[in-house]
């Protein structure tokens, strides 16, 4: 008892947000008794219970059985809603019961949220007498939807299921994708799919009866209201001011009146027109049968005067339709592997539009392994196109491995092309997509090579040539000093002259530089090396001829598999110069 006693004192001192952790460790140094009687594990829970202030943060009873009744007090608990652990997680529930070793809530769900908050399951959530239709958590859907462009159309909805199939529209909420992608959907499948979906009802009967019924000719509908109106409430015989249309004829019968009383309860339930002829022209535009506008004081004649006809125009319905849209839309009535881009008239609502079929394949249909849209162009292109066949952008080639990568723009696009993964030139796609290849295979496939490709090559050519010819003239003695550096100068602009003239005329070789050395004058050798300045190793000699010895340096770049007839042209380059 001085134990407890103790615990009771420290608790009192112990702020509410640690009482949970005091429980534990209370419940650690005490023995745990099953049975109802055990007045020392009481006290330490109620001792503990007290302390965390009862409830939890989320307002639930989740607690040991209340002090009302509880496990150690002596008398019987309340039964509560209990978890049943021992069902294991993925088929684990709650049950009305006494149990004094699980938290107790107030209700079945309350429990259920507590407990198996995350269970994938839901069974736990499918045992309530009115389970929720949907799992009451994310099983690792998608945060947004998309039309399910698989099935067809009349029985298609939204969904967001992992993972989303490239090109489709997306939204954020399965109401907006319904509306959008299936707004014209007569079976209202899509809409039967939301967790709450729109019904046909009406919060009083006579609104019921106007909605669903606004045109019953029997008036069976406004004859079962407990006030219903009588056939001919009031003003009977008179003329409204305003006209509407006769929905108690058939359509092709049907025109346009202004008696009263009228057919209807309110004057708002119909539109109403401020003269017959809008009406006409607003209720019955495309009415072949002209019924409407033979009411007319002055109907229109078959073939009426004033070239033009009609101050309307309507569709004509009557004649076969020749054409297509426009536009062209992705055909979501056929399953997604058959289906293409089609332009047939009437465009149902919410269908995304493109000016092009090509267009509206690539955006609406981008990762179609099948490649049946591409199939449907007027040419389309073959399993492996050449260049003007292929897509407009470009995307990693992906049969090959990273080393020997290359893009390429061949339809029909793999599947693994997503459109994140596409650009507008090879280049582009080269460096976005192999920015880290060390052999430059792609950037080296490319028509246009960039310099990264070339291999930069030098060549020595030991040449004879005239000093005349150049417009050089060799004296004799040969001079020394600065006369003999002035006289190799000259005779080295000659020859770089000559030379530079014909490397710009060459087409099949690309030289990035060239320079000469002067190695020998008339027999008599040339060191150049001190700076400049030439000195004539036998300077003050007779000279034996005016022939000159030169080394001509070529330094020039090449594809690797083209450089030796690369070498080969830049020999000649020389040859056709000196």
């Amino acid at each position: 008892m001085k134990i407890i006693a103790a615990i009771v004192l420290l608790l009192s001192n112990v702020a509410p947000g640690d009482a949970v952790g005091f429980r534990d460790l209370v419940e650690r140094v005490t023995p745990t008794h099953k049975k109802f009687g055990s007045s020392s594990s009481a006290a330490a829970a109620a001792a503990a219970s007290a302390a965390e202030g009862g409830a939890d943060a989320d307002g639930d009873d989740r607690q040991l059985q209340s002090s009302s009744g509880n496990c150690w007090s002596g008398t019987t608990p309340a039964k509560a809603w209990h978890p049943v652990y021992s069902a294991g997680w993925t088929n684990g529930y709650c049950q009305f019961t006494v149990d004094c070793n699980s938290p107790s809530y107030s209700s079945e769900a309350s429990c259920c949220k507590g407990a198996y908050a995350g269970q994938v399951s839901g069974y736990c959530f499918q045992q309530l007498p009115s389970p929720p239709t949907t799992s009451p958590t994310d099983a690792g859907g998608l945060d947004v939807y998309y039309p399910d462009y698989d099935t067809a159309w009349p029985e298609s909805g939204c969904i967001n299921k992992r993972p989303m199939p490239s090109g489709r529209p997306t939204y954020s909420t399965l109401l907006a994708c319904c509306k959008g992608a299936y707004g014209g959907q007569v079976s209202g499948k899509c809409l039967s799919m939301l967790p709450s979906p729109p019904t046909t009802s009406h919060s009083t009967m006579v609104a019921c009866c106007k909605g669903a019924y606004g045109g019953q000719v029997s008036g069976k509908c406004l004859s079962m209201l407990p006030s219903p109106p009588t056939t001919s409430p009031t003003d009977e015989g008179g003329m409204a001011d305003f006209w509407y249309p006769d929905y108690e004829s058939a359509w092709s019968d049907a025109g346009c009146s202004n008696k009263l009383p009228l057919p209807y309860p309110n004057k708002n339930d119909r539109p109403n027109y401020s003269s017959q002829i809008a009406c006409c022209k607003g209720a019955y535009g495309g009415q072949v049968s002209g019924k409407c506008l033979s009411l007319l004081a002055s109907p229109p004649t078959t073939s009426p005067t004033g070239v033009g006809g009609l101050d309307v125009w309507y569709p004509d319905y009557d004649t076969a339709w020749t054409g297509g849209l426009d536009v062209y839309y992705p055909d979501y009535d056929t399953a997604w592997t058959e289906a293409g881009c089609i332009n047939d008239s009437p465009l149902p609502s919410g269908r995304p539009t493109y000016s092009t079929r090509i267009a509206c394949c690539k955006g609406a249909y981008g990762g179609q392994v099948s490649g049946k849209c591409l199939s449907q162009l007027d040419s389309p292109p073959t399993t492996s196109p050449t260049g003007i066949g292929g897509a407009d952008f470009y995307y990693r080639d992906y049969s090959k491995g990273w080393s020997d990568g290359t893009c390429t723009n061949a339809l029909p696009l793999p599947i693994q092309v997503t459109p994140a993964g596409t650009y507008s030139t090879e280049e582009e796609c080269c460096r976005a997509a192999f920015g880290g290849q060390v052999t430059n295979a792609c950037l080296c496939s490319l028509d246009v090579k960039p310099t990264v490709c070339y291999e930069v090559k030098t060549v020595t050519i030991t040449v004879t040539i005239n000093a005349p010819t150049f417009g050089v003239t060799i004296p004799t003695p040969l001079p020394t000093g600065s006369a003999l550096t002035s006289l190799v100068t000259s005779l080295k602009n000659a020859i770089l002259t000559a030379l530079t003239a014909a490397v710009n005329s060459a087409t099949n070789v690309t030289i990035k530089s060239i320079d000469v050395t002067i190695v020998s004058i008339g027999g008599v050798a040339v060191n150049q090396r001190r700076l400049g300045e030439a000195v004539a190793l036998g300077g003050g000699r007779s000279l034996q001829s005016t022939a000159v010895v030169i080394k001509v340096e070529v330094e020039y770049s090449c594809l690797p598999d083209e450089c030796a007839a690369a070498l080969t042209a830049a020999k000649a380059v020389v040859d056709a110069a000196i």
